[in-house]
């Protein structure tokens, strides 16, 4: 948004190339609603101290589409009040988290022991994180940036402002290919089960950070494997609200799919709310990390074992 800042920043696998059965490692849509219709009646209340934050009203149904699917078009961000809002702001959980721990808590992933020196570790310092699957959309719970979504027949695109993403996506039925191409974005292909738009991504190229995805922020981001298949759930469950929900799937590296609680994402209220051009660039000195006095070494891997704080 113009004129703010930002801080923070197998066999099974082989089966589960079918999206048949996948629906049960997600939260039912039923539950998610019921969820949000529990907390209505607190909506319309101010929070914190900011007279100007609120916490959205449903708003009304979805709209919906030509084909009578809902139509998730619009730009979204990771909070309750459809607006940019920093961490710093300290509003209140009702405001700021995505989901209610008590209700549905946010796993972590479970890594095979093996895994750890190869796969888990932070970007390392001066590195730009790219924009990737899924890590476009879960970074934004430590960058607070939107999150836009243009719906037409047959195709959704999905637009992430850092790190700057663009992703395409056909929702006419097809498969995978049989070869795609390894990207940073991975091949996604989509359908809808009901008013659920779920999303397959496969291929993703394995330099591609995991961040917040499981345990929030970069200090606690993991690579994967080859073999590592994303599903998302996007469910507009209201004409405010979008519920975004991802499953990780990578036998390599994880125990089990490691299946996030529902997020919640709140459409856009300010009509002028506009795009901005938002890049990170890598630090010109490959070597400034090993330039440091200890001590400064010392305090810049505190920080991003805090999560760049």
């Amino acid at each position: 948004m113009q004129g703010m800042t930002r801080r923070g920043r197998g066999a099974w696998l082989r089966a589960g190339l079918v999206l048949v059965g996948l629906g049960a490692m997600s939260m039912p849509i039923t539950a998610q609603n019921a969820a949000q219709d529990a907390q209505a009646k607190d909506w319309s209340r101010i929070a914190g101290n900011f007279g100007d934050v609120k916490v959205l009203p449903n708003g009304g149904a979805a709209p919906r589409a030509e084909d009578g699917k809902p139509d998730l078009t619009g730009r979204y961000y990771p909070n309750r009040a459809g607006r940019m809002l920093q961490g710093g702001y300290r509003l209140g959980d009702d405001v700021m988290d995505q989901y209610d721990a008590a209700v549905t808590p946010q796993p972590v992933a479970k890594f095979r022991p093996e895994t750890k020196a190869k796969y888990q570790f932070p970007t390392p310092y001066g590195t730009c994180a790219p924009g990737g699957t899924p890590t476009s959309i879960t970074t934004q719970a430590t960058e607070h940036g939107p999150m836009e979504i243009v719906q037409k027949p047959g195709v959704v695109w999905i637009l992430t402002e850092f790190p700057q993403t663009i992703r395409r996506i056909p929702t006419d039925g097809r498969p995978h290919s049989k070869s795609p191409d390894v990207t940073f974005n991975g091949e996604s292909v989509g359908h809808w089960e009901g008013d659920t738009l779920v999303v397959s991504t496969i291929a993703i190229d394995t330099r591609m950070r995991n961040i917040s995805v499981g345990a929030r922020g970069d200090s606690n981001a993991w690579t994967h494997s080859p073999e590592e298949r994303v599903i998302e759930r996007f469910t507009r469950n209201s004409k405010n609200y979008l519920t975004y929900q991802y499953t990780v799937i990578d036998p390599v590296v994880l125990m089990e799919p490691l299946v996030s609680a529902p997020h919640t994402w709140t459409l856009a209220q300010d009509p002028n709310d506009v795009w901005s051009e938002y890049l990170c660039t890598a630090n010109e000195d490959a070597f400034a990390f090993e330039k440091m006095t200890p001590e400064a070494r010392k305090a810049a891997e505190e920080r991003m074992r805090n999560g760049g704080q």
